[in-house]
Parts: C-alpha cells; sequence; structure tokens
C-alpha cells in the first residue's frame, strides 16, 4: 500500500490518497475555519485486509475539520470489517465532534441497512444520474 501526499498551492487544499491493489482513497480539503470541509472519496473493495487502513486513513483526513463527507459511491464491495471500520470512525469523529455522513454506493448501502439497523451510520443517499438520458 502506497501513500502519496500531494499539497496543491492553496495551503488550504491538501490531497493524498492510498493506493492498494483493491482500495483508492483521496481526500480534498476546501474552505477554512469553521467552514472548512473534507470530502474522502472511497473506490474500490473495503475488505479484511484494508479495513483498518482505511478507518485510520479517515480518521487521519478528518485532521480537526468540523465536518467530513465520505464518499462511498465507488465502492463496490464493503465486507463486514468495513462495516466494523465505519463504526470506529464514527465513535472517533464523535469524540472530535465532527459533524460527518457518509454517500454510499449500493454495495454499501446494503451491508450498512444489515449491520446498522438502528442508524448509528448517517447515510446520505444520493440519486444515481448514470444510465441518465439528457433531456
Amino acid at each position: 500500500m502506497a501513500l502519496t501526499s500531494i499539497r496543491s498551492r492553496s495551503a488550504d487544499c491538501r490531497h493524498f490518497s492510498i493506493a492498494s491493489t483493491s482500495l483508492t482513497v483521496a481526500c480534498r480539503t476546501e474552505g477554512r475555519g469553521a467552514d472548512r470541509q473534507v470530502t474522502v472519496s472511497v473506490c474500490g473493495e473495503v475488505d479484511a485486509a484494508n479495513a483498518k487502513h482505511f478507518a485510520h486513513t479517515v480518521r487521519e483526513a478528518a485532521d480537526g475539520a468540523p465536518a467530513l463527507v465520505l464518499d462511498l459511491t465507488e465502492v463496490n464491495f464493503l465486507a463486514f470489517d468495513g462495516a466494523s471500520a465505519l463504526y470506529a470512525i464514527s465513535a472517533h469523529l464523535a469524540r472530535e465532534d465532527v459533524t460527518w455522513c457518509v454517500v454510499p454506493s449500493p454495495a454499501v448501502s446494503r451491508v450498512i441497512k444489515l449491520c446498522d439497523p438502528e442508524g448509528l451510520i448517517p447515510l446520505q443517499e444520493i440519486p444515481s444520474v448514470r444510465g441518465a438520458k439528457p433531456a
């Protein structure tokens, strides 16, 4: 697993990604101070082999930001270890007083609905535009 850190010209915008055989994580920070928001985009599979790295990377990306969006729309497989990682992320962000939400793919939604009947992981479902025809 390789970690790449990229700094843009703006001191308030940092990007980094983690790449493995089945998981890519990219982070984008926007805004300043109380308006700062971190978006973590994940692509691939979250399984037993990379769930701990996934959770650690998301917690590291939050880095004191007041808001975090975890974009899992490109995750095509989420193992139960991935759901456990989301609980760990949720507990950490609650202690840090970070407002956050998960934007799930259909695969992620299915697992979260099974593993989180109480709704502790904040899901923000958005309609897909894939396959939509232009007006």
